[in-house]
Order: structure tokens, then C-alpha cells, then sequence
């Protein structure tokens, strides 16, 4: 009896943090750093954080999909990089919009890359896509030889600079993002054979379920999303550098989908976890610049989000009485 109460007390306990512990954390973020910064509360910083936050929160709705089969992808940073500069670099050919068209395709098709490697020659995604890391990146400065590729494209520069109604625009995009995903996680078919997939692909494989398709669609999704930050990370800055493009973008991602409180293992995540992660880790770094915390302490501070992320995914999951594996 006591055993079943003491169940049932962890499994409410494990329940209340997965609905409103990132809440808690970010609602304590904005506390601390609204307290230490006057400025950090002004309107025009807090638009502008949640417009930076796209850049993590759109690759790692993308990201989602890819752990939740139990896989994951380093190279996505290198990845960013490259999709970027062979995207800008067509725009004088074809104009902006199919040059960010085109950006898009490149992405969905490096991510078939990764995925063909892994399930079609069962290299693991690790080896992969750490190899992929370095490819990417050198093909980047091959093609480029190291000069940054600049954009003139109005509508390219509008994706990372635009404003509708005083909003800016990636804001917007990276909702569309998540409602998609939302749909396609959630509400298809294919949602459910991911989750079949990340749970028990042998399971998966005897209900009939092609478990290496479904993977490839997941690292192809994931690379049209990295395709999607690149076009607004490159607009952002108004060029599109091989060298500064997507450097350690693979762990802030990561780091929000683990956060977020989707599994290593596979089989359980959160797009809406994801979502709010990412806007804790932007609005994180935004307060500690602003407070101008050493750089090095930041990366200390980064590192520990990470480990503190994992730790919170783990006492959820232990709470709940479901393992990670």
C-alpha cells in the first residue's frame, strides 16, 4: 500500500514537472536577469531575443524528429554553413526566392545524405554525422575560399530582418515551423511511426513500419529546418560566412531538445519542449551579455545547462517510471 501511494506521489511529481517545470525555469530566467538588468525587461530587447531564438528553436524543432528515432546529428552546424553559402551564392542566377528555394532543397538533401549513410550502411549516426561536421565546413571553404558569400536579395534579407505589425518576421516563421511539425508529429500517420520507430523499431519492423525510411525522413526534415535557420541567420548578418556560420549550433540544439524533455534513447519528445528550451537558452545568453559576464564563465554556464538538462530529463523519466535508455 505504501509502495503504491509512493508510486503514485512520484508519477503526479514526474507529471507536474513535465507540464510546467521549463515554465518554472523560464518564468525564473526572466526573474533574475529582469532584477539584475533594467534593460533586459525593455520591449525592444525582449522582441528582439525572441526573434534570435528562432535560430536555435527552428533547428531544433527539425532536431526533435531526429532523436525521437534514436539518432542524432552533430554535423548540423557545418551543415548550416554550407547550405548557406551555395544558397546565396545562386541568388545573382535565379533572384531571392528560389534562391532560398533552392537553400531549402540543399538542406533536405544534405539530411538525406546523413540518413542514407546511417540506415542504408549502417554507419552509426555519431561517426556520421561527425564526419559529416568536418565535410561540410571544408566543402563550405572550398567553395568559397574562405570570403564570405554577400546577399543583396531584398526578400532574402526580409526572412531575418523583416517586420510584420512591429513584429519581426522569423518570429513568425518559427511558429509556422512548430505548427507543421505539430501536425505532422501529432496528427499523421507518420508521427505515430516515429515515435513506433524511436520506442521499439523491432517492434516497429514486424508491424510492417520501413523503420530506415522513416529515419531518412527524419534527418531530411531536420535538414530542411537547419535550411530554414540558415536563410535567417545569414540575413541576420548580411553575409553568408563559411567561417562563422553554425559554429557550435549542433550542442545549442541539442541541448534544447534534450531540455526540452525529449529522450536520448528515442521514443518520447516534446516540439513544444523544444520550443520553450530554445527561448531559455537565447534569453539565457542574451542576460549574461548584457550583464557582460566573462565570455569563459558563459561557456561554463553553457556547459552546465547541458548537464542540468539531461539530470532534469532523467529524474522526470524516473519519477514517471520510464527509463532511458
Amino acid at each position: 500500500m505504501d509502495s503504491q501511494r509512493s508510486r503514485k506521489i512520484k508519477n503526479r511529481a514526474g507529471t507536474l514537472w513535465g507540464h510546467f517545470g521549463l515554465p518554472f525555469i523560464f518564468i525564473v530566467v526572466l526573474a533574475i536577469f529582469s532584477i539584475s538588468s533594467p534593460v533586459f525587461v525593455s520591449w525592444r530587447n525582449l522582441i528582439s531575443t525572441f526573434s534570435f531564438s528562432s535560430y536555435i528553436a527552428i533547428a531544433a524543432i527539425g532536431m526533435t524528429f531526429i532523436i525521437m528515432t534514436g539518432n542524432f546529428d552533430i554535423s548540423i552546424g557545418s551543415m548550416l554553413a554550407l547550405i548557406a553559402v551555395l544558397g546565396s551564392s545562386f541568388i545573382p542566377y535565379i533572384g531571392g526566392v528560389l534562391g532560398v528555394a533552392s537553400t531549402l532543397a540543399i538542406g533536405a538533401l544534405l539530411g538525406l545524405i546523413n540518413g542514407l549513410f546511417v540506415t542504408r550502411l549502417k554507419i552509426p549516426a555519431f561517426i556520421t554525422t561527425l564526419g559529416m561536421l568536418f565535410i561540410f565546413r571544408a566543402v563550405a571553404y572550398i567553395y568559397t575560399n574562405n570570403f564570405p558569400v554577400y546577399i543583396e536579395s531584398k526578400f532574402w534579407l526580409f526572412i531575418g530582418n523583416g517586420k510584420i505589425w512591429g513584429i519581426p518576421f522569423p518570429i513568425f516563421i518559427m511558429l509556422i515551423c512548430y505548427g507543421a511539425a505539430y501536425l505532422i508529429l501529432r496528427r499523421s500517420p507518420l508521427g505515430r511511426y516515429i515515435i513506433a520507430v524511436g520506442t521499439n523499431p523491432r517492434a516497429a519492423e514486424l508491424s510492417g513500419i520501413n523503420s530506415d525510411n522513416v529515419k531518412i525522413f527524419a534527418f531530411m526534415i531536420s535538414g530542411f529546418f537547419v535550411g530554414i535557420a540558415a536563410v535567417i541567420n545569414s540575413a541576420n548578418m548580411g553575409a553568408a560566412n563559411p567561417g562563422q556560420l553554425g559554429q557550435n549550433y549542433e550542442f545549442q540544439v541539442i541541448t534544447a531538445v534534450v531540455l526540452g524533455g525529449t529522450l536520448l534513447g528515442g521514443g518520447n519528445g516534446s516540439l513544444g519542449g523544444s520550443l520553450l528550451a530554445a527561448m531559455i537558452l537565447t534569453f539565457l545568453r542574451n542576460g549574461m551579455g548584457l550583464l557582460q559576464l566573462d565570455p569563459y564563465w558563459q561557456l561554463i554556464v553553457t556547459g552546465a545547462v547541458m548537464i542540468f538538462a539531461v539530470s532534469l530529463n532523467r529524474l522526470k523519466f524516473y519519477l514517471l517510471g520510464q527509463g532511458e535508455s
